[in-house]
């Protein structure tokens, strides 16, 4: 059994490279092999080379016109499904992939609800979804733009679309046999992925919503931080049934020749391998090869020794984030605001 993680983000825009690279570092670090964006802010005619670093097969549905909306579906360069069909909106608000790995057949749905009609909307989603999908298992994030239960779902307990039309939602998606993921695995807890800070308030907008059958296979959900965005991603991860992911292959981390303690090391064993086989019989060949053994593993020694410092740096910091978003949603203030503000500036500009 391995692991399939997927995520759904509002990313209030993805043109802007540095922050692009950001949020994929910090997917990667996620170990997040399938991404739905929301809002990327693509125009059609000038859509930014995504292809590169972590995420190296995208699949984008802009806006025809503007810079405005948009959805994404970005796969991690360890991640090579065969892609069985597909359909693309052509305003972008959704897209379906039907996926093939192995045993596991899903159908991906990625969609963007517009801030009012949702509840037509989403009835005319899932129709088409249900003939796309056509019997096989589905993953669907999203951003709504509309809470399911204003009383779990909303810091204020109230919601823009009325009842009835809350319950015909939920019957659409009975009828698909999908399930909202968080809340069946955090029944009854409060917890926002939306914060307005015009509005001092929080929801929950994004949402992943499962098969009923993929329930068996070991699911987690969970909600970052409001970083980049005043959305906050939304993980989940289901456990499948035969591996996603091609073998490691090692590759040289150039950035390591900044650093000092890493070379020093590296200039040492040189001089000393040097210095040990001076006298050796074996040919130059074997030699290379012996060294660069010796190499490889003092440059994944020192990488690890960057990543752990690093890890350690960022963590410290989404920790307390964490601890001051927690209480703020609890009991607002300003000098929470203020703290808040201020540790998503040193989280963003954190050098990853």
């Amino acid at each position: 059994m391995t692991s399939l993680s997927f995520c759904t983000y509002n990313a209030r825009g993805l043109n802007k490279p540095e922050k692009r690279s950001q949020i994929m570092y910090r997917l990667h670090k996620k170990r997040v092999m399938l991404a739905m964006f929301q809002e990327t802010h693509f125009k059609a005619s000038s859509i930014p080379k995504c292809e590169r670093g972590y995420y190296t097969t995208w699949f984008h549905s802009p806006h025809p016109d503007k810079k405005a909306g948009g959805v994404s579906i970005a796969f991690h360069k360890t991640f090579h499904p065969s892609v069985l069909s597909s359909e693309i909106d052509s305003k972008g608000c959704y897209i379906f992939l039907k996926l093939s790995e192995g045993q596991n057949v899903f159908t991906i749905a990625n969609v963007y609800f517009p801030n009012q009609g949702q509840i037509p909307f989403a009835s005319k989603i899932l129709r088409k979804l249900a003939r796309f999908a056509d019997g096989s298992s589905i993953i669907l994030g999203g951003d709504l733009n509309m809470v399911m239960d204003p009383t779990v779902d909303s810091s204020t307990g109230k919601s823009s679309i009325s009842p009835a039309s809350q319950h015909r939602f939920v019957q659409d998606l009975s009828s698909l046999r999908l399930v909202d993921l968080w809340r069946v695995l955090h029944p009854g807890v409060r917890d926002f992925s939306f914060h307005s800070l015009a509005h001092s308030s929080y929801a929950r907008l994004d949402h992943l919503f499962v098969s009923h059958n993929l329930l068996d296979l070991d699911p987690h959900c969970s909600m970052d931080g409001f970083l980049w965005s005043d959305h906050s991603p939304v993980y989940g991860r289901l456990q499948t049934r035969s591996p996603l992911t091609r073998p490691f292959t090692w590759r040289l981390n150039d950035n390591l020749s900044n650093d000092s303690v890493c070379m020093s090391d590296i200039r040492s064993a040189i001089t000393d391998f040097l210095d040990n086989h001076r006298n050796d019989a074996s040919s130059p060949p074997i030699k290379w090869e012996a060294l660069k053994c010796v190499l490889r593993g003092l440059f994944i020694s020192h990488g690890t020794r960057l990543k752990k410092e690093r890890s350690a740096k960022l963590s410290t910091l989404l920790s307390s984030l964490h601890d001051k978003e927690a209480l703020n949603k609890v009991t607002p203030s300003d000098h929470l605001k203020a703290d808040i503000s201020l540790l998503r500036q040193h989280t963003v500009y954190f050098k990853y």
